[in-house]
Formats: C-alpha cells, structure tokens, sequence
C-alpha cells in the first residue's frame, strides 16, 4: 500500500528466502520433475495440517456418537425397567380369583392420583388400553375387594370410590357359614352388620362379597345391574360382640386390601359380547 516493507526479525526473511528459493528451484526443473516435488513438498507441508484437522473431526464425531450411545443405554435400561415392571404386574394378576361362573375380566390399572385428606377416600386409575367403562364396577387387588367404579373421565381413566369412603357399604358373605351381611366404614374400623346375636361368627372367619345385594346411591345405575360378583375376599372377622340391648351382633372385620398404598388395581369387567344393561348371556 505505498509503505516500505519490513520484517520483525531475521527468522522471517529467512523463511521468505528460503520460500523464493525453492520458486526458483521449482521453475528451473523440467515439467515431469515439478510435479514431483511438488507433490512431496505437499506432503511434507501440508500432511501434518490434514492429520491434525482429521484427528479433531474425528475427536468431535466420537463425542457426539458417545453422547448418542449413552442416550440410547438410559433410554433401553428405562425400557428395560418399564418391562420388569410389567412382567411383576402381569405375574400378580393372577392372584385376585373370580368366582367359578362368574363372566368377566380383570384389566390392570395404574393408580394416578389418590384424594388427598385423612383418609383417603377416592383415587384415579388409568388403563393401559380403552375400557368401557361402566357404573359401579368392582375394583379389586391381589389381596382382596378394593373399591367401586365412581365416575368416568375418558375411555381410559376413571375415579374409584374406596371401600372406606363414608357412605360406603357392600353385601357380604360369611364364606364359612353362607351367612349374609353388610359391611359399612366405622372411623378407622369397619363392621359386619344385620347378623342377628344367636348366629355362628367366629374370629377368623373369611367375609367374602356375596353378589346378593348392594347399598348405594342409585341414582346413575337405577335398575342395580352392576352388581358386585360373589367371591372377592373382603376381610376377617376380627372381633364379635354380642350386647345383651341389641338383635344383632357387633362385629368388626380386618379388611383384606391396602387403601393407603396401591400401585396396580383391576377392573372387573364384562366379557366381550355381555349387553351393558348387566343381563347374563343365554
């Protein structure tokens, strides 16, 4: 640009000495012989440049290949969790029992949110797959009779009502003696009533559904058609009084199943092919 070139030390006039040299050197040689050198001066030159830029490339693919690995590892041990998990619900749905006769199937449910309170009295459930739901059906665990369908949300999720819930009560059976009942929530405790004082109860005894009757609020099932099946185990009688005031007897059962913890929790639906208003098929 009009200025008088300089160098800041001999290292670069040398280095544009050498430079020039080696031009001339270049333009001197026969044709044949300059692409020669000119390729091996390329190597010697330019090689260590290439190797070293390949190398970072490469640095910075195994990098992003590695991150990629480790998701796809957290993502197959999720699965592989998700699986176990699987197969144990899978192995315990063969532990709750219907009754011999009795058409229906159990579809497991995932327990999503429980009412929050003292007691909790209502939890949410959702299917892995669409169910017909229908009014009152009966929600059960491995270790016994749980709660009632209360009202539906989607064709996958509905709310439950729990056994301790206040205003709840179900017919049940003496399963050693066939004798009837009804089993309400007291508090903290429930009791087996309309067993009259001179009947055999014994502690110990098993408290089956009975599949005979159900108290309730009729107002969203009118025609009772969503009976309770007979057979869910319920309880056992933990204690029976007899006062000398009353014709019955005062009874207190354990229940069977958790209420405060539950993770998985099946409906008992009707077969495919059985009619919605309840009616057995012929």
């Amino acid at each position: 640009m009009g200025r008088s070139l300089s160098f800041s030390s001999r290292a670069d006039v040398l280095a544009l000495a050498v430079c020039i040299m080696l031009a001339l050197g270049l333009l001197s040689l026969p044709e044949d012989t300059k692409i020669f050198v000119a390729d091996r001066l390329g190597l010697v030159l330019t090689s260590p440049y290439w190797e070293v830029k390949n190398f970072g490339q490469d640095v910075i693919r195994t990098k992003d290949e590695n991150a990629w690995l480790q998701q796809r590892v957290a993502e197959l041990e999720l699965l592989s969790a998700a699986t176990e998990r699987m197969q144990r619900d899978m192995g315990r749905m063969a532990g709750p029992a219907l009754d011999a006769g009795y058409d229906g199937e159990l579809v497991p449910c995932q327990v999503m949110v429980r009412q929050r309170g003292r007691f909790a009295t209502m939890i949410k459930i959702r299917s892995l797959v669409p169910v017909e739901w229908l009014p009152w059906q009966p929600v059960i665990t491995n270790s016994g009779y749980l709660g009632r369908l209360s009202s539906v949300i989607n064709e996958r999720e509905a709310w439950v009502e729990l056994l301790i819930a206040p205003d709840f009560a179900v017919g049940v059976e003496i399963e050693r003696s066939g004798l009837l009942g009804v089993l309400r929530p007291r508090a903290n405790r429930f009791e087996l009533e309309m067993i009259g004082r001179d009947e055999d109860v014994r502690p110990g005894d098993r408290v089956i559904t009975s599949g005979i009757a159900e108290i309730r609020d009729t107002k969203n099932d009118p025609e009772g058609h969503s009976l309770t099946p007979r057979g869910f185990p319920v309880g056992t009688v933990l204690d029976v009084d007899t006062p000398a005031e009353n014709i019955f007897k005062r009874i207190l059962v354990a229940p069977a199943a958790a209420f405060d913890f539950n993770q998985t929790v099946f409906v008992v639906t009707p077969l495919t092919g059985v009619r919605r208003t309840g009616e057995s098929r012929q």
